[in-house]
């Protein structure tokens, strides 16, 4: 071999590091959640989104839309702002708070934006009707 068609020293990490990120997602659950090839599947890393799924970090959101802010106060530890806002979640609450919790209720314990009007919409449609395997 001479130097123009030998492997460089780099060849196997360069590979290997692309590999990295189709292992990282094949392989990041014991189970594949419910929901994650859906609009809300960036939700679904925390929060189950079928009905009577399992509590991850974050409360399950299966029937949010008109649901009680803060309802799962046995298991999960929720900012005193969201615990202020009371009432229950619209559509309109749940657009403002994946746009930006910080504005919807400073103080909260949320850090993930959404910032495309479109994909907040596909989100709380999706939670709306259910989130199917």
């Amino acid at each position: 071999m001479n130097r123009h068609t030998r492997p460089s020293r780099w060849s196997v990490p360069l590979l290997l590091a692309a590999a990295v990120p189709a292992l990282a997602a094949e392989y990041r659950y014991a189970e594949r959640p419910v929901g994650l090839d859906s609009p809300a599947g960036r939700c679904v890393v925390c929060h189950s989104v079928e009905q009577g799924g399992p509590f991850r970090v974050a409360p399950n959101l299966y029937g949010i839309v008109g649901a009680e802010k803060a309802r799962d106060r046995e298991r999960f530890n929720y900012s005193r702002a969201l615990l202020d806002k009371g009432g229950t979640w619209s559509e309109k609450d749940l657009d403002a708070f994946l746009a930006n919790a910080g504005e919807f209720a400073p103080g909260s314990n949320k850090s993930i934006r959404v910032a495309d009007a479109d994909a907040r919409r596909e989100i709380i449609d999706a939670l709306k009707r259910g989130v199917a395997r």
